[in-house]
């Protein structure tokens, strides 16, 4: 495929794509912003007290041996234990302007309360939406209809050995395929975000014919990344942002900063009214 024939695609900060700094943190986000990174993608949790946070992990680890269930703890004795968390709110007021958010839903029943910070926030449009939940990205359909929706999905891939999630494992795509097609009408999603593993030439094909785009996770080596954008791939979120913007553009594979998702997304797009 040459390369004035792609698609327009990003590449996304995966919990802010620095681990040294600290995942989900205002430093790691702070840091991919100032390299150019043009997406920001981070964990949503709901607290037992009704605050969304940003934590990957559903239980938080006390120095004296305990621990915090995140969904029972309270925002105070969170961040106690997490000096440096950070809240939906003030990750967006924060760096809502500064890229393109990604908030990948851990958990559901929260889409609501989602939606309403979102919309307070006032920019539903730079917003892109994954779950694993399918319900939960059909509630958000009528909450939220102008931000983006992705299904999370691949995620059984991660802990298989390769050799059976590789390109030569047909009968598991195709199964996965109807899965998709059934799921992600219910869910009224516009894409699916699947694990990079997973991802072939005729899956992304398939998809693209039945109106759904495709992003994919987590994609840290360049050759990779390299071989999803060529696949149609629209957004990869990396560990290491940056290595793969400086790899892409060596190759002349130019990803997209944007106001909003639309500039990537909008080509093939089905509408989900």
């Amino acid at each position: 495929m040459k390369t004035a024939t792609l698609p327009n695609f990003t590449v996304i900060a995966h919990r802010g794509g620095s681990v040294a700094r600290g995942q989900n943190s205002a430093a790691g986000f702070l840091a991919a912003v100032a390299a150019g990174v043009p997406a920001l993608e981070c964990d949503v949790r709901l607290t037992g007290d009704g605050e969304l946070v940003l934590l990957h992990d559903s239980v938080v680890p006390l120095p004296d041996g305990g621990r915090l269930v995140v969904r029972h703890a309270s925002l105070p004795a969170l961040r106690v234990a997490e000096p440096n968390l950070l809240t939906l709110e003030e990750f967006l007021e924060e760096f809502g302007h500064r890229a393109l958010v990604n908030l990948d839903l851990k958990g559901s029943g929260y889409e609501r309360h989602l939606a309403r910070v979102v919309e307070r926030w006032g920019h539903p449009e730079r917003v892109y939406i994954t779950s694993q939940h399918a319900a939960s990205l059909r509630r958000l359909a009528k909450l939220l209809p102008t931000a983006y929706r992705g299904l999370s999905h691949g995620h059984a891939f991660t802990r298989v050995p390769r050799r059976v999630a590789g390109r030569s494992a047909f009968p598991m795509r195709s199964l996965m395929a109807f899965q998709l097609a059934v799921t992600l009408r219910l869910a009224r999603a516009q894409l699916v975000a699947l694990h990079y593993r997973v991802v072939t030439p005729w899956l992304a094909r398939w998809l693209q014919l039945q109106g759904w785009l495709l992003t994919s996770w987590t994609v840290n080596d360049p050759r990779e990344a390299i071989r999803l954008v060529r696949t149609g791939v629209r957004a990869v979120t990396s560990d290491v942002p940056v290595h793969l913007l400086h790899a892409l553009t060596a190759r002349q594979l130019r990803p997209v900063s944007s106001w909003t998702w639309d500039e990537i997304f909008r080509q093939g797009v089905p509408a989900v009214g």
